[in-house]
């Protein structure tokens, strides 16, 4: 085996040893998984990361928003060489000591950052202490939400070990290395890499720098090798532009190809230094009246939105649940997906990436901005967004960068920073519009806004897009639901760039229910009761307006999760018969806007109306309001049924008494078998498609 192929495979089992969603943060890393927790600095308990404080509370009216303490030890063999902690995620704010030494104060819960540590560790065991904060900060954002700011040290905590030259983790994120793509199309890609390589030696330092551009079975499809000398105690900034042609393109779920860069650091025969990265090639266009364009192909962008949430765990989630989670997402056909309010852990967007789900990711700029907001406030939001972009940068999925979500008059509560400051708003969006640029000037960045574009000097804020978060309905009768697409449409004449929707909603408990629709209004003052059958009606006319706005440059049903909001009190009385009612406490304080339940245990019956209509690779055949366990005697109903099947056939206690070759709404999905009565104390309703597929629910007399 000659050198270069001995190199090769001691790097191939070195990154085989790795954990699968770990990136080569450096060249020896050791993820500290075991610490232990208290919320009083004094009584301590074992645990592992991820953790969250609040992940055991549930869903309260108030959670615990405090110091969360934590402390582990690690050993360290060699002093001379640079070694560094790297934070995948600890909120909101952290402490960071080792030894007793504080070496890091870090503001933002949501992005990764690195910690050098040479300045007190020592030969043997050190301890490491972190102090992580979720109390209220009018200095950080956000200052105020709609979820619950959670605490703790929710990603995992390495512990870097980096040779005598290596590849910083401070300037180019967690990947140290970016991969840009200025320049992408059917006859030419230009590839930029770039690195920071560190020197912290007293020695200047002949290396070469191999960089490689694999296919996703491993085979080399480009390689460049570049010797050059790194100036003692210096950094130096590496640079290497190639051009190809004939490249395989990222294109969505259709093919979401992926290649691997990678480069190697040689002192001589031995290697220093090695990092890698995913990428994919693609490109894409926003336009006002065509809508999205991916590879110069109209791509119409429909999906949902996530907040990084999961019971029992809250922001704590594993690298299972994320994999469970975008399955759903899969099954859905979603090819869109909004990471709400804050960016997720990068685990979120390599699934995003491998399954071709393009992305609207954001900061945590959420509601507030007021006329007392302080410089600091500013300061920590440019902080984040450049933090956010830094870290995230080499994912293809990632198209959108968003910028804030909600500041407005309804949102802003003066008790933080006083009155909304609208002129603020439009100056500090400039600035951070700029900051994104510089960084990315490929991608497109926008804003979430939740009025219509109704406040002064908004239409003049620097954007590439303006989204909106329209629950329009939420009040209102089904007869006046067809009001979305005006107020899109009015959104439209006042913005003169791209519009689209990053959150459509309504409240849906899906075990409350009713058959008698003079029911389906909701009461502002009353929010007790969220019938399922309000939000199936509220999103068939919402999803059939969509399908007639493909200027949308995208859409996000949101969320696909219930999550918790300390804040609110709705949507929590039970009932199977529209006659009794229960109050059903584990729903207090929990946004019921999303298709499936928090515990991921209860899929409403809107899931399958967006299944039906996105997911084209299975036949769905799904019977609403199986919940509406009991129905009138003698009265008639209907069996509304969602799918994409080119027949159906509806039988009532075996025997077949309807058969239908077309749906009966706008979307093309929605089927409804009218004049049926209950015959027996209870009865059975299958409806069998033409290629099979069938589904069936049993319904009995109050």
């Amino acid at each position: 085996m000659n050198l270069r192929s001995s190199l090769f495979a001691a790097a191939a089992i070195f990154l085989s040893l790795l954990p699968s969603s770990a990136q080569i943060r450096g060249f020896s890393q050791q993820r500290l998984e075991d610490w232990e927790f208290s919320k009083d600095g004094k009584t301590f308990q074992q645990v592992k990361l991820p953790h969250c404080c609040n992940a055991s509370e549930g869903n309260p009216d108030s959670y615990y928003r405090g110091d969360s303490f934590y402390r582990t030890e690690f050993e360290v063999k060699d002093t001379q060489v640079d070694h560094y902690l790297y934070f995948e995620g600890a909120a909101q704010s952290c402490k960071v000591r080792v030894n007793g030494v504080v070496l890091a104060n870090h503001k933002g819960g949501y992005t990764p950052f690195p910690v050098k540590i040479n300045e007190s560790m020592v030969e043997g065991i050190n301890k490491v202490e972190v102090i992580c904060n979720n109390g209220e900060n009018l200095s950080m954002a956000p200052v105020s939400s709609d979820f619950n700011r959670n605490g703790g040290l929710h990603g995992q905590v390495w512990l870097l070990k980096m040779e005598d030259l290596y590849l910083s983790p401070e300037e180019y994120g967690q990947y140290r290395l970016r991969v840009e793509t200025p320049e992408v199309g059917p006859n030419k890609v230009t590839t930029n890499v770039r690195a920071k390589i560190c020197n912290p030696s007293r020695t200047e330092t002949k290396i070469m720098v191999r960089v490689q551009l694999l296919e996703p079975d491993g085979v080399l499809a480009y390689q460049a090798d570049r010797e050059l000398y790194v100036k003692a105690y210096s950094e130096y900034e590496f640079s290497h532009d190639f051009f190809l042609t004939g490249l395989h393109f990222w294109d969505g779920v259709k093919d979401p190809y992926l290649y691997t860069v990678r480069i190697e650091l040689f002192k001589g025969k031995r290697m220093l230094d090695i990092a890698d990265t995913k990428i994919g090639y693609r490109y894409f266009e926003l336009d006002p009246k065509k809508g999205f364009l991916l590879n110069g192909k109209p791509y119409p962008l429909r999906g949902v939105s996530l907040y990084q949430d999961m019971e029992g765990k809250a922001l704590a989630m594993d690298a299972s649940d994320f994999r469970a989670d975008y399955s759903t997402v899969r099954e859905l056909g979603a090819n869109f997906v909004r990471l709400a309010s804050y960016p997720h852990n990068d685990l979120a967007y390599q699934l995003c990436d491998s399954l071709g789900l393009v992305v609207q990711t954001e900061i945590p700029w959420v509601n507030v901005c007021g006329v007392n907001a302080r410089q600091n406030y500013f300061n920590n939001i440019q902080q984040q967004m450049t933090e956010m972009v830094s870290s995230l940068y080499n994912h293809p999925s990632i198209v959108f960068w968003g910028m804030w979500s909600g500041l407005d008059e309804w949102a802003n509560s003066s008790s933080f920073q006083g009155e909304l400051d609208t002129e603020k708003v439009v100056e500090q969006t400039g600035v951070l519009y700029e900051i994104v640029k510089e960084m990315d000037p490929v991608r497109l960045v926008g804003f979430s806004d939740d009025t219509e574009l109704g406040l002064p000097g908004y239409p003049q804020l620097q954007a590439d897009y303006c989204s909106q978060n329209l629950s329009y309905g939420w009040n209102k009768t089904p007869r006046e639901f067809g009001g979305f697409r005006e107020a899109l449409d009015r959104v439209g004449r006042k913005w003169a760039g791209p519009v689209a929707v990053s959150e459509y909603a309504a409240g849906i408990n899906p075990f409350c229910h009713t058959w008698n629709h003079k029911d389906l209004k909701r009461d502002p003052s009353d929010e007790a009761r969220h019938f399922e059958e309000y939000g199936n009606l509220l999103h068939e006319a919402h999803a059939a307006q969509v399908a007639a706005m493909p200027w949308l440059g995208f859409t996000a049903v949101g969320p696909l999760f219930d999550y918790p909001v300390a804040s609110v009190r709705e949507g929590f009385e039970d009932s199977s018969d529209r006659e009794h009612f229960t109050v059903n406490e584990n729903r207090w304080n929990m946004s019921d806007k999303g298709l499936v339940t928090r515990d991921r245990q209860t899929r409403k019956d809107v899931f399958y109306l967006y299944k039906s209509m996105w997911n084209k690779d299975e036949t769905t055949v799904y019977i609403t309001g199986r919940r509406l366990l009991r129905h009138p005697r003698g009265k008639e109903f209907s069996i509304k049924v969602y799918s994409n099947a080119s027949g159906l056939t509806l039988y009532h206690n075996g025997r077949q008494v309807s058969r239908k070759t077309s749906p009966d709404d706008p979307a093309g999905v929605v089927w409804t078998f009218s004049g049926l009565k209950l015959k027996e104390d209870t009865d059975v309703f299958r409806v069998v498609a033409s290629d099979g597929t069938s589904d069936e629910v049993s319904l009995s007399r109050l």
